[in-house]
């Protein structure tokens, strides 16, 4: 390749730019007021779910899917049979 030189300066320059940037980046744990056990809740599926969410998030799964897939197959159906010369 005829630019191979500058090229290699080009990503040591970005290197050293990124590495300054690292370098002056703040501090998470600087701020006298951070707790850092605050995050280290583990928060489990129930906690976002009320009580009827699963049974309707599975009906609408259904909804969603089971008429998408019988389009599919009876397009495949009609296809064939119109290919195969049954009609």
């Amino acid at each position: 390749m005829f630019f191979n030189k500058k090229i290699d300066r080009i990503y040591e320059f970005k290197e050293e730019q990124r590495e300054k940037a690292e370098n002056n980046a703040p501090d998470d744990f600087s701020d006298e007021y951070f707790d850092p056990s605050e995050y280290k809740n583990q928060m489990s599926t129930s906690d976002n779910l009320e009580k009827g969410d699963l049974f309707a998030m599975i009906v609408s799964a259904w909804i969603t899917i089971v008429p998408i897939c019988l389009g599919v197959l009876l397009f495949i159906v009609f296809v064939s049979w119109f290919l195969l010369g049954l009609w």
